[in-house]
């Protein structure tokens, strides 16, 4: 079962909880809007983003199409030494509601949060692919399949074991966590078909 920093989040994380293309949070990263922290994971190094540079990329979003670059890096400076729910620049001229990007980013870690707490992911369980927990229902799986159109209530009458939240936070889940590589084959792929019926064209009525 992977270990998580509940303070620290990937780049695919902020994504998540920022709602901002993957792209643009590395671009974040990349031209030093946000800061990152730099830990050590199997031998490689990775940029992880506290939650102060998670507010700062929810701010983006809202004012990358209002203000230029460089506003927008004072507003972040100002973001990074303030806890305050009003922030204020040019000696009152100009200020910025934190309240409700803060209401967003807080139930965007909420989600998040349940989201791990419902998965699983043992070795002994379809080879260790995340599961909803208490199920061998894999989570990738039912986003997969809510994005492709399948309705709560199909999802749930295929998956009686499935709960409304399950389905709910599965895309949320698969989208912090996507699977890496080729997925993984199932063990009814490559066998021959168990049964063939041959049917004459005229017994088929269109």
């Amino acid at each position: 079962m992977q270990s998580y920093d509940s303070s620290l989040f990937t780049a695919t994380e902020a994504a998540v909880l920022t709602r901002l293309p993957l792209k643009a949070v590395n671009n974040a990263i990349d031209k030093k809007t946000v800061v990152p922290v730099i830990r050590e994971r199997a031998g490689q190094s990775v940029r992880l983003l506290n939650r102060q540079a998670l507010l700062s990329l929810t701010l983006e979003r809202r004012l990358a199409d209002r203000f230029f670059p460089e506003l927008r890096r004072q507003v972040f400076d100002a973001l990074a030494v303030s806890s305050s729910t009003m922030l204020s620049l040019d000696d009152g001229l100009l200020k910025i509601d934190l309240r409700a990007p803060r209401r967003e980013l807080a139930e965007s870690l909420r989600q998040l949060q349940r989201a791990r707490h419902m998965v699983v992911s043992d070795p002994e369980i379809l080879g260790g692919e995340p599961v909803f927990r208490g199920t061998r229902v894999p989570v990738h799986l039912i986003a997969a399949l809510a994005a492709e159109g399948s309705t709560p209530a199909d999802l749930q009458a295929g998956y009686p074991r499935l709960t409304a939240e399950m389905i709910q936070l599965a895309p949320v889940y698969a989208a912090a966590y996507p699977q890496r590589g080729r997925p993984r084959r199932q063990p009814w792929q490559d066998r021959p078909s168990a049964h063939r019926v041959r049917v004459p064209l005229s017994a088929l009525k269109v």
